[in-house]
């Protein structure tokens, strides 16, 4: 059964967390936050992609085993979205980041990666375990953490 809670943090104006829980499980499970501008390219928020692509059957086996949590960034206000970024990655632990193609995969938005990139790795120097992860787009999600969490009956 999937389930939607909403976290509504929202310190820039259009950056948004959204966590998506799949089930429960014995084990604790990873948290994985996913960096996108989805919404800003295609007006579609992260979180619906979130959802689409951990309820498919590629996900069955390993879904109960991560909290996936949305991050939208706003390209026309980068300062506030920095700031945004760093606020959730600090606010919890996480096990690992995704940053999407939407953000990277844009001339674009070079520099607003750069900027993402070191916003990740600055907040991984006190949290090593944290993982830096990189998708080749919005249906490559669940594969980008099977590749950096392996396990039994993966993707």
């Amino acid at each position: 059964m999937l389930q939607v809670l909403t976290n509504n943090y929202s310190s820039a104006s259009t950056a948004s967390t959204q966590q998506i829980t799949m089930s429960t499980s014995h084990q604790p499970r990873k948290s994985i936050l996913v960096v996108s501008a989805s919404r800003h390219l295609t007006g579609v928020p992260i979180e619906a992609g979130i959802k689409t692509e951990w309820a498919k059957e590629k996900a069955r086996h390993i879904a109960d085993h991560f909290d996936n949590v949305g991050f939208n960034i706003d390209p026309k206000d980068v300062p506030n979205t920095l700031k945004a970024l760093r606020h959730e990655l600090v606010g919890r632990s996480w096990d690992g980041v995704i940053l999407g193609w939407c953000i990277r995969g844009h001339v674009e938005f070079t520099l607003l990666f750069e900027e993402v990139v070191a916003v990740c790795c600055d907040v991984k120097k006190s949290a090593p375990e944290m993982k830096i992860m990189f998708s080749t787009g919005g249906d490559n999600i669940v594969e980008t953490v099977a590749r950096n969490f392996p396990m039994d009956g993966g993707v």
